[in-house]
Order: C-alpha cells, then sequence, then structure tokens
C-alpha cells in the first residue's frame, strides 16, 4: 500500500509543480493561510524546520503577514531554550546507562542494517567518524534524529535556514512577543515515547529513509511551494504504511498534538490581535490536520503569492 501510494502523489505532484511554474501564472497558492474571527487575525504558516539558501526570498505575501501580526507563535518558544539546555535534555533521555547498550537493544535486521549503513556513510566525504562503537550508549530514537539530521547537513540544509527559526530571528529584531504552543520537555519526551520494538522501527524507517532523503527533500519542498499542504502530509506519512506497528506513535507525534494546538490556537482567536502561528507544515494537512481542525469552528482562506 505504501508504494502504490507513493506513486499515485508522485504523478500527482508532478502535475501540480508543472501548473505552478508555467511562466503564465501571476498568482498561485501559497503554504498560508488567513483564519478571521471578528477583530482576530490568525495567519497559519506552515513550516519547513531546516533550509537551503535557495529557500529564500520567501513570498512576499509571508512577510507581510509577519509584519502585520502583533505576535508571533511557534512549536516552541526558540528564546526560551539555549542550545546547552536543548543538548543537555536530549542526552538525558537519549543515552543508555553504563549497563546497558544499543546493539542488544536492536533487531537483527535493524543492526545489520545500521551496521551497513555507518560502513557505507564512513567511506563517503566530509562525514563525521560515526561508527557502531561510538553510538552504543545512543538509545535508538536519537541515533536516528542525529543520523537524519546529518544526512540533511550533507545535502545542504540546516536547522538555521528553517521558517521557524527566519521568523523568530525577525521577531527578536523587531521586538515583537514570541509565545509556544508546546514546551522543548513535552517534544523530547514524545520522541522517548514508545516500546522498545517501536524505537526500534523507528531507527529502521530512518535508515530506509535515508537512502532516499534527497527525492524526498525536493518533492516534498515542491509541495510546500505549491501551497500543497494535504498532499506533503501524504507524502510525508506515506513510508509508514509499510510499518503498522508504528500507527499508535504517529498517532501521537501528530494527530494528538494538532487536537492540543488546535485549541491553544483558538485562544488567539478570542481577542482582537493578529497574530503568525508557524508550525510544522505536516501539522495542517491530512483529515486530523490542523486546518480541517479549525475549519469547524472558523472560515479558513488560503493566500496566494499576490494577497495582502
Amino acid at each position: 500500500m505504501g508504494r502504490w501510494l507513493r506513486l499515485v502523489i508522485a504523478l500527482r505532484l508532478a502535475l501540480v509543480l508543472g501548473l505552478l511554474w508555467a511562466p503564465w501564472v501571476l498568482s498561485a497558492p501559497v503554504s498560508l493561510w488567513r483564519v478571521q474571527q471578528g477583530p482576530s487575525t490568525l495567519f497559519l504558516l506552515g513550516s519547513i524546520h531546516v533550509g537551503q539558501p535557495n529557500l529564500y526570498p520567501l513570498p512576499a505575501v509571508m512577510d507581510q503577514a509577519f509584519i502585520a501580526a502583533d505576535q508571533l507563535v511557534l512549536e516552541i518558544d526558540l528564546g526560551l531554550t539555549s542550545p546547552t539546555a536543548m543538548a543537555e535534555a536530549l542526552l538525558s533521555r537519549g543515552t543508555y546507562p553504563a549497563t546497558e547498550n544499543l546493539s542488544a537493544n536492536l533487531s537483527v535486521d535493524t543492526l545489520r542494517l545500521l551496521t551497513a549503513y555507518l560502513q557505507a556513510r564512513r567511506a563517503q566525504p566530509q562525514q563525521t567518524d560515526l561508527s557502531l562503537p561510538t553510538v552504543q550508549r545512543l538509545r535508538p530514537w536519537y541515533l536516528a534524529m542525529l543520523l537524519n539530521l546529518e544526512a540533511l547537513k550533507a545535502l545542504g540544509y540546516v536547522p538555521g535556514l528553517g521558517i521557524d527559526q527566519y521568523y523568530f530571528q525577525k521577531a527578536s529584531l523587531a521586538g515583537k512577543p514570541v509565545y509556544g504552543l508546546e514546551t522543548l520537555e513535552s517534544q523530547i519526551a514524545l520522541l522517548a515515547a514508545g516500546s522498545p520494538s517501536q524505537q526500534d522501527l523507528i531507527l529502521r524507517s530512518t535508515l530506509e529513509t535515508n537512502q532516499k532523503i534527497a527525492q524526498l527533500l525536493a518533492t516534498l519542498t515542491g509541495a510546500w511551494k505549491a501551497g500543497e499542504i494535504d498532499l506533503m502530509y501524504k507524502l510525508a506519512i506515506a513510508d509508514h504504511a509499510d510499518y503498522p506497528a508504528l500507527e499508535d506513535l504517529m498517532d501521537e507525534y501528530l494527530d494528538q498534538r494538532n487536537l492540543q494546538m488546535a485549541a491553544k490556537l483558538r485562544t488567539y482567536l478570542d481577542g482582537d490581535k493578529t497574530t503568525l502561528a508557524v508550525v510544522g507544515a505536516l501539522h495542517l494537512g491530512g483529515e486530523q490536520g490542523l486546518l480541517a481542525l479549525l475549519a469547524k469552528d472558523y472560515e479558513i482562506t488560503q493566500l496566494q503569492s499576490s494577497d495582502l
């Protein structure tokens, strides 16, 4: 099912992007929505958490939404979290005690895949010296995150160029207040959740996805640029169809968090201010995404590159 869904998605994306990039298109949808409630306005912007320099400049309508906003809302308030505190929080939940190690907690298949992956990447230029002995203290979810970040960096993607970081820096310079929908602690607790067998599958799926990450990221970014947020959501979850044992974790990662985020976003529509909320684009799409949840109570308009 996962492979068939990926084929359908790829064909649809090719059509969407072909239409978007046609030279006669003067206005096109972007990944930005406006929610109006009396005197209150909420701009909801789907974020890509890592970016390349060629992602910028962003569509002018996004910067205009920021200028109009009285406040910025992110998944977490980046101003409350220092890099040192973040590293310490990750290490406290992401490493084994001295009496345990990674190999003893992995299945035979995942351990074999990890060993081959690390050997292959060490043969590539400009890679850090990660080997099976050096990662024995790391829990599967933490190692999966580190390997994913390294794969992104090798392709020129940088966390500092993510859209949420971009607008956080602009808000800091402009003196605009910044708020968070979640906390760093809650996000790390979620990453560390799951049974040992589920953590094993998280690492395995990461290793498999990293083999094709360049194509996947290019496709996801293309969907984001086209404002095709539902398509982006389907692309991202397609591989998880091959891992039904991760279904309850995916529900926690996305659906349950979406319910909590939507509840908090509603509070920003109760006043008279204009708010720009920048959240991961995958939280917007799907039947349980933020757009669908908020559409139950409010009228939502997707903005065009020519709007505002």
